[in-house]
């Protein structure tokens, strides 16, 4: 069974999309993509992140080292703001960088994510 995120809006602008997701990739703080304010350490790396077209339905893959509560989420909802015009691509990396949930996209919702795979290595 697909579970599909449905948000109101019809026209996604997704070279934007693709170029605000660039900015992601790498380490950073994700402080801003997260709702757990308690964690100490905020940092993680994202390896790649492909945004794609398939039809009628928007597709995100992000892979990373790990992830925050809610991090892939608010990154979604934050790259669908940028796509719908809502949001400047330029304007991503100075929520990134702001450090304040506040600052970025909404959270999409959790019907729409899937996770594919995990793997665990040995430090």
């Amino acid at each position: 069974k697909n579970y599909v995120y449905y948000p109101p809006f019809k026209n996604f602008d997704i070279d934007k999309m693709k170029d605000a997701s660039s900015i992601f990739v790498g380490e950073h703080d994700f402080k801003s993509f997260t709702k757990n304010h308690k964690i100490e350490n905020t940092v993680r790396t994202i390896y790649y992140i492909q945004v794609m077209r398939e039809g009628d339905v928007v597709k995100i893959r992000i892979n990373g080292n790990g992830f925050l509560y809610n991090m892939v989420r608010i990154i979604a909802g934050t790259l669908v703001e940028v796509g719908r015009g809502a949001m400047k691509a330029e304007e991503v990396e100075k929520v990134l960088a702001a450090m304040d949930r506040s600052k970025a996209g909404p959270t999409a919702p959790a019907k729409g994510l899937t996770m594919i795979r995990t793997e665990f290595v040995e430090l």
